[in-house]
């Protein structure tokens, strides 16, 4: 009977600990309809890869939630202030989700009857306070790429608008199969701010090997990150700051792109398209 009443006892404390963490019965809930962002001249393309929306409710923070789940909002039936920020994954890695603060958060207030699913679109805008150091969409006359050592001499930036582009015109350069090196960087170097952690590259790629991208003073490489084969278009957000810090850290750097071909593959190419050089 004491083992019998012991066992009652465990298991009412469990279910009553359990609805601690039930939904509650006084959320409603936002179903996001979509995901934009909307840029200005200057600005460059409106192209993303938000994945996840930081959620805060009457100033507190509420969860990250991945695109294309509900976001819970506990209101009590009185009118709530809501805060969304964008998510992205840092230099395109799934476990590092970082909060965009590169885009504005979107604020509203909203009443709803509890239980109640809503449908909202979000089109984010980029902060006011983002500087844009250098932009490449590949679209003008101009074009602020050039090789460099140790690309091959045959190896040239083509500009292309064909089905193989990601939006109107892409770059894309193609290595022979006896050079496993190619290299392109900025024409200029660029004011990259040190000790600021919010440096980043935007990046639209696909590429059939691997590409190296990081800054250069012009004789040395200070690799950012390597990213691996993408046969289809992809979107990356790259953080620069730990690069720009490195030694030597000059005040003006370029940005590279180095393409390897280590197994000699044939016509190995690689893609580029509305690339942005941000800080704040």
């Amino acid at each position: 009977m004491k083992k019998l009443l012991l066992l009652s006892c465990v298991l009412f404390l469990f279910f009553t600990n359990c609805k601690k963490y039930q939904p509650s019965p006084e959320a409603f809930f936002i179903k996001p309809k979509y995901l934009n962002v909307s840029t200005s001249a200057g600005q460059g393309t409106s192209s993303h890869k938000i994945t996840d929306l930081f959620l805060y409710v009457n100033g507190k923070f509420q969860g990250a939630y991945a695109y294309g789940n509900l976001l819970p909002i506990v209101s009590y039936g009185e009118s709530a202030h809501i805060d969304v920020f964008a998510g992205i994954k840092n230099n395109g890695i799934n476990e590092t989700t970082i909060t965009w603060t590169f885009y504005d958060k979107i604020s509203f207030d909203t009443i709803v009857e509890k239980g109640k699913t809503i449908e909202r679109g979000f089109t984010f805008k980029y902060n006011p306070g983002v500087s844009f150091l250098w932009t490449e969409d590949f679209d003008g006359a101009g074009i602020s790429l050039i090789r460099s050592t140790p690309t091959s001499p045959t190896t040239s930036l083509n500009i292309i608008n064909s089905s193989e582009s990601f939006e109107g015109k892409s770059a894309m350069f193609e290595l022979p199969s006896n050079f496993i090196l190619g290299q392109f960087e900025t024409a200029i170097d660029y004011s990259i701010p040190l000790g600021n952690p919010n440096v980043y590259l935007e990046l639209n790629y696909k590429c059939d090997l691997e590409l190296e991208v990081g800054l250069t003073d012009g004789i040395e490489l200070k690799k950012a990150i390597t990213l691996n084969v993408k046969p289809e278009w992809n979107k990356i957000y790259i953080q620069l700051a730990e690069a720009a810090n490195r030694s030597p850290a000059p005040t003006k750097q370029k940005i590279y792109f180095l393409a390897k071909n280590p197994n000699q593959i044939n016509n190995a190419r690689v893609w580029l398209d509305n690339i942005k050089l941000i800080t704040f």
